[in-house]
């Protein structure tokens, strides 16, 4: 079976839950979180030695399962797993998720078991996912395998693959706090079957998905995932963060995810041979996902910084220009609009340094409408002090900076992205003003970073393809 045919696993008609208990552990809060979500008439619960478990009845097997059920999540102990996947499979269950560990990643021993449930899966034409993930979750229907916060729900554009399952888990609780939201995440762990590349060819087909991030360890057939990834980032961008850069992280990967990670230099290649954006760390992935997930295509490279602090623009410049983006001379239509009620110490010209007047509405606006420049980088400091006094007497960024939200929805073909920086309270504060729609930084290099990144990506799926793609970690 294809990549494609995964819907099973996001959409299910009824799950068997293999292994489900009454302490804490694999196989207790699955139950609980798809009961909360509204799944309590479509979750089977499975254990020989139980009746009842959260309000819900208890099956003492596999065969007892009633219709409709068409997705299994075996949370039993690894020994068990085989015979768990061979009743699975003779219950007429073609697809499962193993989140048991103790398999290809602990050695040889684990190697063999693996295999044998291989073997068994296969006999039953089974897809599985897994074993050692943490499985997946379906926004848009509530669908669940792994416990997550209630913040984790709320759907949006970008889908996740992981190798590792506590790090996609844990991905899912960091993300929103960016103001990024997930349509789908899947961990794939020791991939006995489902790989990256069905997941991806899965996710170029899903009309929720807009963007891809994916943690990679090593590619389980390499030259089909750079067919793979040539493929979708001519629909979608995918942003891979790919460990194992150094020998020593290489063999880690072995003993985490039985993963053989191979020379870096050979994924770099892959890479950028497919227009795939490569992160440096996390923190680079979430920079990329986040201006991915909310900014149109830019028409070109050309910046236009606005700033309350020159020092900052500079920084912001520095950036931009090493990852070939151009800050070119501030255009003659945004000068004149600026001119005529800026004070005598401003320097108009880009970056268009407003220091403390009360110009950034109208000449981030200005920048906005301009034809001449195709993206937009608004730098917002003012020191925490003024900002309580201005909380303080009724006021907010809104009288210093403009209804950055406003604009946005005003000018919505030109990417645009924040940059706050100062207290965490007035970067939460900008992110208010700013809105869902524009993502926020914390420092004026990632921002210019993403962007070009951004750029890079753009000029690429629209242009031949034939080589010349940057990447800007």
């Amino acid at each position: 079976m294809a990549g494609r045919d995964l819907r099973t696993f996001f959409e299910p008609k009824g799950v068997a839950l293999v292994g489900a208990r009454r302490n804490l552990g694999f196989g207790y809060g699955i139950p609980v979180i798809l009961k909360e979500r509204g799944w309590a008439d479509r979750i089977y619960l499975v254990n020989p030695s139980v009746d009842e478990l959260h309000g819900l009845p208890v099956y003492h097997s596999v065969s007892e399962v009633p219709d409709p059920v068409d997705l299994a999540v075996v949370l039993t102990p690894a020994p068990v797993v085989p015979r768990m996947l061979d009743e699975v499979g003779e219950r007429g269950i073609r697809f499962a998720i193993v989140e048991s560990a103790g398999f290809a990643e602990v050695g040889e021993t684990g190697g063999s078991l693996q295999a044998e449930a291989e073997a068994i899966a296969r006999r039953h034409g089974m897809r599985v996912i897994g074993p050692n993930c943490v499985g997946l979750i379906n926004t848009a229907n509530g669908f669940s395998t792994v416990e997550v916060i209630e913040e984790a729900f709320r759907p949006g554009p970008t889908s996740i693959i992981a190798q590792s399952g506590v790090f996609g888990n844990c991905l899912l609780d960091l993300l929103h706090e960016y103001g990024l939201f997930v349509s789908k995440a899947v961990t794939l762990g020791d991939r006995m079957d489902v790989n990256e590349c069905d997941m991806l060819e899965f996710l170029k087909d899903d009309s929720e998905t807009g963007s891809i991030m994916m943690y990679l360890e090593g590619a389980a057939d390499g030259a089909r995932l750079k067919e793979t990834l040539a493929e979708i980032t001519r629909l979608k961008p995918v942003m891979v963060l790919k460990s194992g850069r150094t020998p020593a992280g290489r063999a880690a990967t072995v003993s985490h995810t039985g993963s053989l990670s191979g020379e870096d230099s050979l994924y770099q290649a892959v890479f950028t041979q497919t227009g795939t954006l490569r992160a440096g760390n996390l923190e680079n992935l979430v920079e990329m996902a986040r201006i991915f997930s909310t900014q149109p295509g830019p028409a070109g490279n050309r910046l236009g910084i606005v700033t309350g602090s020159g020092s900052l623009g500079v920084m912001a410049t520095d950036t931009a220009v090493s990852y070939g983006l151009e800050v070119p001379p501030l255009p003659a239509g945004v000068a004149e609009k600026i001119r005529g009620e800026a004070p005598d110490w401003m320097n108009v010209k880009n970056p268009l340094d407003v220091g403390p007047s009360w110009m950034f509405s109208k000449a981030l606006e200005a920048l906005l409408e301009e034809p001449d420049i195709d993206m937009v980088l608004a730098i917002t400091i003012i020191p925490y002090s003024v900002f309580k006094n201005l909380r303080e007497n009724g006021l907010d960024g809104r009288s210093w900076f403009g209804d950055i939200a406003a604009l946005r929805m005003q000018y919505p073909r030109k990417p645009l992205v924040v940059c706050a920086v100062g207290h965490s309270d007035f970067v939460s504060h900008m992110g208010e003003i700013a809105g869902p729609n524009v993502p926020i930084y914390i420092s004026p290099e990632p921002a210019a970073r993403a962007l070009a990144a951004h750029h890079h990506y753009w000029t690429w799926r629209l242009g031949p393809g034939d080589g010349g793609f940057r990447q800007c970690y």
